[in-house]
């Protein structure tokens, strides 16, 4: 049975500018994009198991994405995670390489490496 690549990445952020201008640049790699404005949105939307990638915002009201991650780890999926935040700490930073996450950047995040980070975790759509 051949089951098709999967081709979404979900950008979670509750500030909607920067949802918007991570969403371009994944758009514009070739990436089906689903934009949610927060973790529980995301949860709420039942596409966890179509992921190819979730990059999320660390500092959410209500569902933050460390625990958006933890949540869905728990629901048994590894997707790859790339979190992006203003306040890098050690205990995300000891996260990186667990359970899927692949990356933790600084806001705000240069779009080339971003794009080199998904370009070597994912390839090409």
């Amino acid at each position: 049975m051949h089951t098709e690549p999967k081709r979404t990445i979900a950008v979670v952020d509750d500030d909607t500018a920067v949802r918007l201008a991570v969403a371009g640049l994944v758009s514009s790699m070739g990436w089906d994009v689903r934009l949610f404005a927060s973790g529980f949105e995301c949860l709420r939307s039942n596409i966890i198991s179509d992921l190819a990638c979730l990059i999320t915002d660390v500092r959410m009201p209500n569902v933050t994405g460390v625990e958006l991650h933890d949540r869905i780890v728990s629901q048994g999926f590894v997707v790859p995670t790339i979190f992006i935040t203003a306040f890098p700490t050690a205990d995300l930073t000891a996260k990186l390489n667990k359970d899927g996450v692949i990356a933790i950047f600084e806001k705000p995040v240069d779009a080339n490496v971003l794009a080199d980070c998904i370009d070597a975790n994912l390839g090409k759509p």
